[in-house]
């Protein structure tokens, strides 16, 4: 509404003009021309929000003419004749204008720029997930492997030790019967007096 005012106005203000109306006088309080690009600019992006921006801001801002005013300080009034002083005359106004078209397509730009930068940014966030997913599922792979691996390691060696224990009481069994035969051989000998009592050789003074 604000906009088809203010188009609707400047259209009126202009076409007057041409039919040589009085050149209106400097309002006493006139709103700067920096502070009528930024007006102006704040109209453009308000009228030209749309989807679920439009349904935040239509929920969040009821009046949007007068939030616009607020936000400067501002009155319709003041707005109105600051308006008209500019628009009576042209350069102001054309520069006023120019300036509001460029600053709409820098911020254009930006955004445009800013919404690339996001995607682009998606784009590396997605693909290094991807890249973390197929490395984890690779280590899990190797885990797996180096688990598999050291099962039957842990079974080789088992049996390895098994071995060395089996052959060592093998050898163990062994020994002690070689132990208690020598023991029973040496019994044997004695009973049949074939090593001579040690008494036997001892020299008599």
């Amino acid at each position: 509404m604000i906009v088809k005012r203010t188009t609707f106005f400047l259209i009126g203000i202009l076409f007057l003009g041409c039919y040589g109306l009085n050149n209106p006088k400097k309002p006493k309080n006139l709103i700067s021309k920096d502070n009528m690009v930024n007006i102006l600019i704040d109209i453009r992006l308000i009228s030209a929000t749309t989807g679920s921006n439009k349904k935040t801001l239509d929920k969040e801002v009821t009046d949007k003419e007068a939030y616009i005013f607020n936000k400067y300080n501002i009155d319709s009034l003041q707005f109105a004749l600051s308006n008209e002083y500019y628009a009576y005359r042209v350069d102001d106004y054309d520069d006023i204008y120019t300036r509001v078209k460029d600053s709409l397509e820098a911020l254009k730009i930006y955004y445009k720029d800013l919404e690339t930068k996001e995607i682009n940014t998606k784009k590396k966030q997605d693909s290094l997930r991807e890249l973390v997913k197929k490395d984890r599922l690779m280590l899990n792979k190797k885990l797996d492997s180096v688990k598999v691996a050291m099962q039957k390691d842990t079974l080789g060696l088992k049996m390895k030790l098994d071995s060395i224990r089996a052959a060592h009481q093998s050898i163990r069994r062994e020994i002690e019967n070689d132990s208690l035969l020598e023991v029973e051989f040496m019994e044997q000998v004695k009973k049949e007096g074939l090593i001579p009592p040690v008494s036997d050789n001892v020299r008599q003074d």
